[in-house]
């Protein structure tokens, strides 16, 4: 049964202001890292872009930075990327439900901010989703914590964790290849029309609809609605004349096209 589209799909949506490349290998710009390293919890490409030397790839979210702990489930301890009390020590290394798939990261246990609200993580980091008790694929991780909440990327768990800089979302399809199809159906008219700003790329742009899409498992009802009616009405109009494939799917949808690129993989 299909459920409730992420919050996430507000996170992301981003006004459209600029061209596309439809090529399947877009150009990458490799000079992303900051003037300054960033903080635990913000966005990153490689290890060199955080204060702590680490940028973890897992299915916890996109790459942010973080550094290994020990203690789990206790505050991480104060450093030059975080204050006291501000992250909290998670772990993976047992997970709540024995039939759950192991965790996919380069750690088991690592620290991630703690929140009060969604809008406090998406201040530093427009890729978090949600500020809540930690889960692996809807199951608290520990429940004695309480009501400690952290930022996390919920659609990202349970699928392979995917380079920012390639975009290679392919390998997290498993079984659902025509909601894949629909993503790439969507990002194309996004491109076609121009609804992808310069820095966004097609090939990301279906990595962040398909998250949007298959979310533990479950493909979200609302995303998939309302991508199908901006693909069939650019369908069902010419590309030129008064009424067309580019200005009819926003009369037709009731709405504007959301961009799904994932902030981590936008290029400066």
């Amino acid at each position: 049964m299909r459920g409730r589209v992420s919050v996430w799909l507000v996170v992301v949506a981003l006004a459209a202001c600029g061209g596309g490349d439809d090529s399947g290998s877009d150009p990458v710009d490799n000079d992303t890292a900051s003037a300054e390293p960033s903080l635990l919890g913000e966005p990153c490409r490689s290890d060199g872009d955080c204060v702590a030397g680490i940028c973890l790839r897992s299915e916890y979210g996109p790459p942010f930075c973080t550094r290994p702990c020990s203690a789990e489930w206790e505050p991480c301890p104060e450093g030059e990327d975080a204050g006291a009390g501000d992250t909290l020590c998670v772990s993976f290394a047992v997970l709540p439900n024995p039939a759950a798939p192991p965790f996919d990261g380069e750690l088991a246990r690592f620290c991630v901010p703690r929140c009060s609200s969604t809008s406090e993580c998406v201040s530093s980091n427009e890729s978090w989703e949600a500020c809540d008790v930690p889960k692996y694929l809807g199951d608290p991780l520990f429940p004695s914590l309480g009501n400690t909440r952290v930022c996390q990327a919920p659609s990202f768990q349970g699928k392979d964790p995917v380079d920012p800089d390639m975009c290679d979302w392919e390998k997290t399809i498993d079984r659902y290849n025509n909601e894949a199809n629909l993503c790439r159906s969507y990002c194309d008219y996004l491109d076609r029309c121009k609804e992808l700003p310069a820095t966004h790329r097609k090939r990301c742009c279906e990595w962040g609809c398909f998250n949007a899409m298959v979310i533990e498992d479950e493909v979200q009802d609302g995303w998939f609605d309302d991508i199908k009616c901006y693909i069939d009405t650019h369908a069902a109009f010419p590309d030129s004349g008064p009424k067309n494939a580019c200005s009819e799917p926003p009369v037709e949808c009731g709405g504007v096209p959301v961009d799904p690129t994932p902030p981590s993989s936008v290029t400066p």
